[in-house]
């Protein structure tokens, strides 16, 4: 089964927590403080992985979570940092923030790869807040919780080529005849759920890969025959084979299902009447030579040059796939251009932006409750651990320090007032 689109959970691992410790040596109750630092919570990165195609693993398993930091120890022993996780996706998918739909990659080349979420950072032990005035802390912070994220994944096949054309005019045939894909294939009046990337060799060196594109008939902008679901592929196609049905068994025109298809492209999307197309006239085993070359004129009434092939012989399938590959080496020295230029063009324009906007921190006034934000202010609250000895002593000089005390007095606190700060509340003592 194909699948292309997909939500996940990702979840970093925490930080581990620091150690509050003291040196024992022989005849003393208490020596310095030894206590380690917590380890580093593991990663999660995304990454882009040619052997994985399809979005399907993600309906039996869609929570990653990544494992935690180890707590530090005595003697100064830092704890284990986690090892990242990787997460495969298949090249060409898109990562979105499932909550506020902001793009976050876009992985088109194998071994891509995008960091997440990122692993909460360890807590210090007591020997990290050690200082000639505060000799014997007892004081540690907890580690740090790892990022979570809601992510929306969607795939978009990379081909060079897009196979279009209504159901049963061959498209399946061509790409298990001109790759190694092999799809199940048969004489249908309705199409295929899935598309069929495939590989195409030409010569002993070069190649171009190839995916027929299911669920094209009249009305597939709108969702009929899942047009809609698969249309989103041809977006990455550098050039169209555009099949149609020369032999006319089946009661059709066409040159009407060709203009018919064109209609529908543009009508999902502009961009893709404006992809350059090769027109195959399949099933010519059928028809005699006269047939054929009528189908030829009429589509070169229209500007049109039809290539007359049959899949089932291999007649004419060898000059479809050196002219396809002709068309995808100047659609690519084309894009190469254009990365080039626009390459150059960031160069020239090359800017470096700074943060002017507030730091720090401020204070709100939200009833008889003062809430303090600010990043530092709010990572230092969330971490120490305040059922330690030391720590509400700390965590109040520490807020003296960077102003908080007094701004809190300048906006009307008073002793005794309740100050909101990361989540924790506190009784302000002056």
């Amino acid at each position: 089964m194909f699948i292309d689109e997909a939500t996940i959970t990702v979840r970093a691992g925490d930080g581990g927590d620091g150690k509050i410790s003291f040196k024992r040596g022989f005849g003393q109750r208490h020596g310095g403080p030894d206590g380690g630092n917590g380890g580093e919570g593991g990663d999660i990165y995304l990454q882009a992985d040619r052997s994985v195609n399809t979005l399907m693993k993600f309906d039996n398993k869609n929570t990653f979570v990544a494992d935690s930091g180890q707590g530090g120890g005595s003697q100064n022993r830092t704890g284990k940092s986690a090892d990242d996780m990787r997460v495969n996706v298949p090249v060409g998918t898109m990562v979105f923030d499932g909550e506020t739909g902001e793009k976050l990659a876009d992985f088109t080349d194998e071994g891509e790869s995008y960091l997440v979420v990122r692993g909460g950072s360890g807590g210090h032990g007591n020997a990290a807040f050690a200082s000639p005035s505060y000799t014997a802390p007892q004081l540690r912070e907890v580690g740090e919780r790892g990022e979570e994220r809601y992510l929306r994944l969607e795939l978009k096949l990379l081909a060079d080529v897009g196979i279009v054309g209504f159901p049963n005019v061959g498209k399946s045939s061509l790409i298990a005849r001109i790759s190694s894909q092999k799809p199940k294939i048969g004489n249908y009046h309705f199409t295929t759920m899935d598309p069929h990337p495939g590989v195409v060799e030409v010569g002993d060196w070069d190649s171009f890969i190839a995916v027929d594109i299911p669920g094209l008939i009249e009305g597939a902008h709108e969702g009929r025959g899942l047009g809609d679901k698969f249309l989103k592929h041809l977006g990455r196609t550098k050039t169209l084979i555009h099949m149609v049905d020369i032999s006319g068994i089946e009661g059709r025109d066409p040159l009407e299902d060709w203009k018919t298809l064109r209609r529908e492209m543009t009508k999902y999307d502009s961009s893709l009447g404006k992809l350059p197309e090769i027109v195959a006239g399949n099933k010519t085993d059928l028809v005699d030579e006269e047939t054929v070359e009528k189908q030829v004129t009429r589509f070169s009434d229209e500007g049109l040059k039809l290539y007359p092939v049959s899949v089932a012989t291999g007649e004419g399938v060898d000059e479809l796939v050196n002219v396809t590959y002709e068309r995808v080496q100047q659609s690519r020295e084309v894009a190469e251009g254009e990365q080039a230029k626009q390459g150059s063009a960031e160069e020239d324009n090359y800017r470096i932006y700074r943060f002017t906007g507030e730091r720090g921190f401020r204070v709100i006034q939200e009833g008889d409750t003062f809430v303090v934000e600010g990043k530092e202010v709010e990572k230092l609250a969330e971490k120490l651990d305040f059922s330690t000895v030391d720590a509400l002593d700390y965590f109040h000089r520490k807020l003296e320090d960077k102003g908080v005390i007094k701004k809190l007095k300048s906006n009307g606190a008073t002793d005794g007032s309740i100050i909101k700060i990361g989540g924790q509340e506190f009784e302000l003592v002056t």
